[in-house]
């Protein structure tokens, strides 16, 4: 038994060999995956609220007089 050690990113559950592993191709493998760190995953909502609070902190909308204008304005855009 050989012993290969690489880093690699898991993709949709799937590790590629190196190219300079690739004699073991197609070959039976004992696999031990040790991640370094927890990665941060944030869900759909996580990162919809993360967003919103941006848009909070920057106040994109605030030179916006009239919502209902405005909203009129963009539809108008779409005809």
């Amino acid at each position: 038994m050989n012993a290969l050690e690489f880093s690699a990113k898991i993709e949709k559950g799937t590790i590629r060999l190196p190219k300079e592993y690739e004699e073991y191709d197609n070959s039976y493998a004992r696999v031990i995956v040790l991640v370094d760190e927890p990665q941060n995953v944030l869900t759909k909502k996580e990162k919809l609220r993360l967003t919103l609070q941006k848009m909070e902190k920057i106040n994109m909308f605030n030179k916006i007089k009239d919502p209902t204008l405005w909203q009129k304005k963009l539809r108008d855009e779409w005809e």
